[in-house]
Formats: structure tokens, sequence, C-alpha cells
């Protein structure tokens, strides 16, 4: 702790009891008071996204919310105060929610990790194997990074026991490098959940045979306890694949201060069987297996139309990854005029040096609508400050 605050240049305060001052008696009355106008509808925190739009959005989660998550967490990861929370994700990212609440009321400790560490691959884990850190929760693209540069190992890492990760897709193909690595050491959880339902709503747990076939991505699993689901397709009514709409008291209170865009996607049912529940569209693309597994399709905002097909993004990025020694991929759509857009790929990976070659590989994987008009070879892909891969900075780069 000494070194941790000297390194910070942060004094070390030990906060004993019998240190600390004693509250007045008036001070205690106005705490308990203030105390109670506090209630499980009041808001806790306003978490700030920009989903697919850019445009900032404060989504409002309630006391209420919280108090569902922090047990779900609790009981699902089995936390006690003798783990340790690698906090890798920044406060203005809902990832850190489940660093926050679930570790801190759990009574765990939390590791903050420093900005610049995030792109010093070794510094990064040696500094999360020193401070002995037995949580991991972060994005997928930055465990790819760090598989990618070698830097993820068991031996680096003797005391973490459980790698949660989640806020994007991590393709199998990937994913299994990492599971082939710490499978024998802890467990390796894929989470899903909008920011507007408190950070996660499913955790699903790897096994050897998710590995079987690597096409894709990973199940979602089920949904937590006290959640609810109706899948709607395009005609909202309920089906085995569509739009994935959440019910439960994790969904949050809407927008902040917009009541235009709350009212988009969040509603209030009136249904006999979910009467006065509070639901909130995801937008995410899902299936439902015959045993209620959920797997992730796509983005509704996602899916385009090219020369008359229905496309998903996410299955051309699924296919790019397949390509040897590409470790990282996006497709965005990039529309030249009202009437015309081109496909346009990104990767970036170790020996790519030539368009030409991983064309003529994807045209095994994809059919010809879905081939990209252009694949551009990066050194890496733009971040946002999420960690997550940027498709705004792509798009702004083929205007430039």
């Amino acid at each position: 702790m000494a070194e941790l605050a000297s390194g910070s240049g942060c004094p070390l305060l030990f906060l004993a009891e019998d240190q600390l001052p004693r509250v007045a008696g008036a001070d205690l009355e106005q705490q308990k008071k203030l105390m109670g106008l506090v209630d499980g509808a009041s808001i806790a925190y306003i978490m700030f996204t920009s989903g697919s739009t850019g445009v900032p959005k404060g989504v409002a989660v309630t006391h209420e919310n919280v108090v569902h998550f922090i047990a779900w967490g609790q009981n699902s990861f089995g936390i006690t105060d003798l783990d340790n929370f690698a906090n890798l994700s920044p406060m203005y990212f809902d990832n850190s929610v489940f660093d926050f609440y679930v570790g801190l009321f759990s009574g765990a400790s939390l590791s903050p990790v420093y900005r610049e560490y995030l792109t010093s691959p070794y510094e990064l884990v040696s500094y999360v194997g020193k401070m002995g850190c037995s949580i991991w929760f972060s994005v997928p693209s930055l465990l790819i990074y760090l598989m990618a540069m070698k830097a993820m190992t068991p031996t680096a890492l003797p005391t973490l026991r459980t790698i949660v990760f989640g806020g994007e897709g991590y393709p199998k193909v990937e994913l299994k490098k990492l599971y082939d690595l710490f499978s024998g050491q802890g467990s390796l959880v894929n989470v899903y959940g909008p920011t507007e339902c408190t950070c996660i709503c499913s955790a699903y747990t790897l096994r050897a045979d998710d590995f079987h076939d690597l096409e894709g991505l990973p199940a979602l699993g089920h949904l937590n306890p006290n959640f609810d689901y109706r899948i709607l397709d395009e005609d909202q009514h309920d089906a085995k694949s569509g739009e994935l709409c959440l019910i439960g008291p994790n969904v949050a209170a809407g927008y902040f201060n917009d009541l235009e865009r709350t009212s988009a996607v969040f509603c209030t049912l009136i249904d006999s069987g979910r009467f006065m529940k509070r639901m909130y569209r995801t937008g995410d693309l899902v299936r439902e297996a015959d045993d209620g597994t959920l797997y992730f399709l796509g983005r509704r905002d996602n899916q385009i139309k090219h020369m008359g097909y229905r496309i998903e993004l996410e299955e051309i990025e699924h296919a790019l990854m397949k390509l040897p020694h590409v470790n990282q991929a996006a497709a965005v759509y990039h529309r030249t005029n009202a009437a015309y857009g081109k496909l346009i790929g990104f990767v970036a990976g170790s020996d790519l040096t030539d368009e030409k070659p991983l064309l003529e590989q994807l045209a095994n994987l994809l059919p010809n609508y879905m081939l990209p008009n252009k694949l551009v070879i990066m050194s890496k892909l733009p971040k946002n400050a999420n960690g997550k891969v940027d498709r705004q900075q792509l798009r702004a780069l083929l205007s430039e």
C-alpha cells in the first residue's frame, strides 16, 4: 500500500476508527434526514453513452437498479473481501460499474490501473500481477491486444481466478487462444448488457465444447435472475430471432432530461402478465435456442441494405477475423451518395501488407455481395475512450 501511494504521489492515511473525528449529534440528525429522502426510485448515478449515433445520452440508473445488480454480482461470482479487482475501465465507461459497485460493496479491494499502462502491454500485465488481482473485467479488444503481444500469461497473473469480458463481441477464433491459456487456472465469462440496464444482464461461463465450432461469437447464455425479456421480429411479434427487449428491475429510469429519446426505446408495459413493468428496446438482434440460450446476431443499426441484400456488418467482421495474422477487424458502410454505398473493411495484425490475397481468401468465406469493396490495412485500429474499436473515426478517415 505504501508503494502504491508513493508511486501515485499521494499521502497514505490510516483511517482507524479511534482516529476519526467525532460527528456532532446535529450533523448525524441531518445525515439521517437526507438519507430518508433517498428511495429506490432515486437516481444513483448518470452514465453517459454515445450509442451508435455519437450524440451523448445520460442514462439515469436508480438505487433499485444498483442494489439488484450488486446482489447478482456477489452471488454469481462469489465475491469476498479477499478478492482484488483490476480496475481497467475508466469511471465514465459502463464496465467500471461492475468494479466499483460489485467490488467495493462486497468488501473487495480495487486496484486502479494507470491509463498509460493500457498501451504498454507488459507493464500492464506486470502491474495487475504485482497487485495480486483476482478479477479481471475488460473489453475483448484489450485482451486480444495483450494476447497478440504475448503479454497475457498465467505465469504473469498467478492470482487471477476470473476473466470477465464484455462491451463488444469476442470472436471465438481469438477467444480460444485465451481459453487454452487460462481455463486450467480460472473461469472465463462472457457478459452482456447495455448501459440502460445497469451494466450486465447475462453472464455465460465458457466451456471446452463451446469451441467445437469456431464460427462467430460465444453465447450470451441466459439472462440474470429477475430479468424478463421479449424478442420481437420486424412486425413486432414475439419470435425466436429479432430485437432483444429487456424487462425488469435493472432497466434504468430513462435518459436524463431527454423525454423524446426515452420514449423511443423505454416503455411501460400494460399487458396482464407484465403490468406496469419497464421495458427497454436494446437494438441488439439475438437468436434464442430451444434451451433458452441467447446468441448475439448483430445490431439493428449495423444492419444495412447493400445491392438489394440485408447485411449484418458483424458477419463481415467475423469472416475477417478468420484470415491468417488478422487480430483486429471492423467493417463500415460508406455511402458515397444517396443511392450507392461501399463496404469497407479495416484489418490490423502481423505480416499484413497486401489487401489482394486477403480479399481472395475472404471470397471463400463470404458471398460476393458481402465482400468489401476495399480492405484497409492498418498497424492498429483506432479505439474510443472505452477501448472499443472506434467506427466513427474509421468513417471519418474515409471522408478525408
